[in-house]
């Protein structure tokens, strides 16, 4: 007999377990999201059906408790069936069912839910669907017409799936997507990417997923299509899988196809195969291996290829093989003590341009090298409240080139890495007692350092500054000092310093102590005492003869002393004006050291090149290094003033000079400190808007305030727009000579006018579209050594970059690179890195 029930009715009494359990199972495939007709898969939504998770809290019933509610419950004991018609709606351990209809057999075990069926589950997934058969076990069960709805915007739909086992799931007529498949308005609309296929098979053992006739659609365009495809299920964090294809048009290599594969090979080890197909050059191998230990990481990238030399319309020199390693790794000691390495080599200076390969010139240590040169470290670093300690070792690499290509020499000129040191051992190591010393802080300092080479070279010091500091190799072949003489007058070499030797060595060993006081007026005095004694050893050292224009012997073994004594005097004053404060700061520092003059029996090795601005203009000694030191009595002048208007507005304003009692010979005319008065130095930085932040560094001429140095840039950034504007100038810049008139001959490095413009930034005009830039101009070579522009679409689960690329870094060696390439970024789906130390255990899929 059956017997219906109201609406009102609520089905509240204590089910059986069988019941219970028959329902959950049911709620677990359920069916209806919004039916997408827009490709044939959504037309027959499916639902992909998931492991069962742990138990879900209770929901306030018993643990086998559930409650039922429906328009009419028609219970048929006879048949041991239940039947809820019309509003269904089932409640059991955090879940709820709905449905229009729902059928239990309480002998079998059987459900059946149908029509617009939806269960919601307590984390946060979400099934439909229209008609769900399974039995109690889940297993062999069948699902017309479902759709499951998963965190991190997941959908697969299917127009039939069957459970073949408790692990593998088949899902027919199926689409996978992690797009939005409906529109605000809540119509259907295609997903801006998607894998259809005639079959999905999911492997939850193996969290693999795997596809028959796979087509993937970007934009609804069908762009690839593979008999057989997978990738791993995006609830596995990493798995081995296929990467996003960078594809290419370059003038270089023609057509270039790179697939980088994921291997993972454990929980924390990576390795990316990265093939590159190129139509006018032969393949290229890139590897990448990142591992992370309870102890530390290594990331370890190379790459190989068998090939000549190219440029845009040649091939020349051998047929041979061509590499490069970018590696690096840091390991804890103990809980003070790391040690590490960095690699850096390659077998072409232009390999890198040539094969476009990115990220080259970062840090892999403690001791990063300039552009265009490598460097290879070993060290150890042992650092706590008190002391610190490191050893290093050092090798460099340089591909900076100093002239372009020419039919004798079509590979071009480049920088002997000769004149480049083995660094080995650097010893640093400074001690900081906690307790006060004659009430002030004390710090005590030691170094040591071995420079070895196998070639002779030549450190030059020119007061004028035309002839670059440093050490440069030696060719007695082409004059006393190599090709630079001729670009001074004879007057101007009777007035170079230069030393010829091949290695040298040197220990120091320093002292510093500081304190302050403040006065009841409010000014503030701090003292200094610095003391150092350096002691060096060069080997077949050969000083240059002014007189003669000849080296002769020089000093193998020479020893220095130096000491400085001052004090830095400032008197801030404090004001506030409405809801600003203003802070106006006048500074003075005093400072005496002995007349240094320059050593021609010491090399330069670590202080060749300085800059003189606000960062420095009260340093006691302004060299950066140790093998120069500035002497003398100095008075350095300035003032600071700050405005601070509240929610990260303000201002900064610093402006100063220097002055001394009689000129210090180690300052080139160049540098801005050299006589009695030194230029001026101004900067100033603001923030006087939200997202908007702008500086400025200058160092004014001290005679005519004409502009010797400018550094000015803005950077804006609101979400949808961000803008960096960067414009540099130096009157007495370095740069690369290339014509061979008389004072700029090919092969040589000369001072001369730099002036270059960067602006980096995105915009997007509207929600999905946007433009990027990437551009930097040489105004002084009047050329883009650089520059890229991009159009982006973007939405929730997509990203597609379309860049033109010009480059003209080695323009004159292997030509300008003009490229175009394509660039496709799927949420969880082959987005994410390989390991590194801040993305250990989600590797790329």
């Amino acid at each position: 007999m059956r017997q219906a029930r109201p609406s009102s009715l609520v089905a509240a009494s204590k089910l059986t377990r069988r019941t219970g359990r028959a329902l959950l199972l049911a709620g677990v495939a359920v069916a209806a999201v919004c039916l997408v007709a827009t490709t044939p898969a959504f037309a027959q939504i499916g639902s992909r059906l998931k492991t069962p998770s742990a138990p879900l809290p209770d929901d306030g019933l018993g643990q086998h408790e559930m409650t039922l509610q429906a328009d009419t419950l028609i219970q048929d004991k006879p048949n041991n069936t239940v039947t809820a018609i019309g509003h269904v709606q089932a409640r059991y351990q955090g879940r709820t069912l709905r449905a229009d209809r729902l059928d239990y057999n309480s002998v079998t075990g059987a459900a059946h839910a149908l029509g617009h069926a939806v269960i919601s589950n307590a984390d946060g997934t979400t099934q439909y669907g229209d008609d769900v058969t399974l039995d109690d076990q889940f297993r062999a069960a069948v699902a017309i017409g479902f759709a499951a709805h998963e965190p991190g915007n997941v959908t697969i739909a299917a127009g039939a799936a069957v459970r073949r086992t408790e692990t593998v799931n088949q899902l027919n007529n199926a689409v996978y997507t992690t797009c939005n498949i409906c529109a605000d308005d809540g119509a259907p609309k295609n997903p801006s990417w998607s894998i259809q296929a005639t079959r999905i098979t999911e492997d939850r053992e193996n969290h693999v997923i795997y596809y028959r006739n796979a087509v993937v659609r970007i934009l609804g365009i069908p762009v690839f299509y593979s008999p057989i495809f997978w990738h791993p299920d995006p609830t596995l964090p990493r798995r081995s899988g296929l990467l996003a294809p960078k594809l290419e048009d370059s003038s270089r290599r023609g057509f270039s196809y790179q697939q980088p594969y994921l291997i993972t090979l454990g929980p924390s080890t990576d390795l990316i195969v990265s093939p590159q197909f190129n139509t006018r050059v032969n393949p290229f191998l890139d590897l990448r291996y990142t591992e992370r230990f309870y102890s530390g990481m290594v990331d370890i990238r190379a790459g190989y290829t068998h090939e000549q030399l190219f440029d845009n319309h040649n091939f020349f020199g051998n047929d041979t093989s061509r590499s490069y390693i970018l590696g690096r790794g840091l390991f804890d000691i103990a809980p003070d003590w790391v040690w590490g390495f960095g690699a850096e080599r390659v077998s072409d200076p232009t390999f890198f341009a040539r094969y476009g390969v990115h990220d080259v010139y970062t840090d892999r240590g403690p001791f990063p090298a300039d552009t265009d040169r490598l460097i290879s470290q070993l060290y150890t670093v042992r650092a706590d409240q008190q002391s610190y300690i490191s050893v290093a070792t050092m090798d460099f690499q340089s591909l900076r080139a100093v002239s372009g290509a020419t039919t004798a020499n079509p590979s071009g000129v480049f920088e002997s890495s000769a004149s480049f040191p083995i660094v080995g051992p650097l010893i640093e190591a400074r001690y900081d007692p906690t307790e006060p010393v004659f009430g002030g802080a004390l710090e005590i300092r030691g170094t040591a350092v071995a420079l070895s080479r196998n070639r002779p070279v030549v450190s030059i010091y020119d007061p004028s500054g035309v002839i670059p500091q440093g050490p440069q190799e030696f060719n007695p072949a082409s004059g006393p000092l190599g090709a630079v003489t001729a670009q001074l007058s004879p007057s101007g070499l009777k007035q170079v310093s230069a030393l010829e030797y091949t290695s040298s060595r040197r220990a120091s060993a320093e002292v510093d102590w500081r304190t302050d006081f403040i006065m009841n007026s409010g000014i503030k005095i701090e003292p200094f005492l610095f003391g150092r004694a350096d002691a060096y050893s060069i080997s077949d050292a050969h000083v240059y003869d002014q007189q003669t224009g000849a080296f002769v012997e020089g000093k193998d073994n020479v020893e220095r002393v130096y000491g400085t004594a001052g004090a830095t005097v400032s008197w801030p004053f404090i004001k506030p004006i409405g809801g600003a404060s203003v802070v106006l700061e006048p500074m003075a520092q005093v400072a005496v050291s002995p007349t240094e003059k320059v050593n021609p029996n010491i090399p330069n090795e670590d202080s060749a090149s300085f800059e003189y601005d606000e960062t420095n203009l009260f340093d006691a000694n302004r060299f950066s290094g140790f093998d120069l030191l500035e002497g003398g009595e100095r008075l350095n002048v300035g003032g600071r003033a700050t405005v601070d208007w509240g929610a990260s507005h303000n201002a900064t304003f610093v402006v100063g000079r220097t002055f001394r009692a009689e000129d210090d010979p180690q300052f080139t005319a160049l540098s801005g400190l050299a006589g009695t008065a030194s230029d001026w130095v101004v900067a100033a930085t603001t923030s006087p808007i939200t997202g908007v932040t702008l500086f400025t560094r200058s160092r004014l001429n001290a005679n005519d305030f004409n502009v010797e140095r400018e550094e000015a840039g803005v950077g804006y950034n609101n979400g949808n727009l961000f803008l960096n504007v960067r414009y540099d100038l130096n009157e007495s810049g370095l740069s690369q000579t290339t014509s061979t008139t008389l004072t700029n001959q090919i092969g040589t490095t000369v001072v001369g006018r730099t002036e270059d413009i960067a602006v980096s930034g995105q915009v997007f005009f509207t929600q999905h579209w946007g433009v990027s830039a990437n551009v930097t101009r040489d105004m002084q070579q009047d050329i883009f050594p650089y520059a890229q522009i991009g159009l982006i679409y973007r939405d929730e689960c997509i990203r597609v970059d379309i860049l033109y690329t010009q480059d003209e870094t080695f323009s004159n060696v292997i030509g300008t690179s003009n490229s175009v390439s394509f660039r496709v970024t799927l949420a969880t789906f082959g987005d994410n890195g390989p390991l590194t130390p801040a993305n250990t255990g989600r590797g790329s899929r």
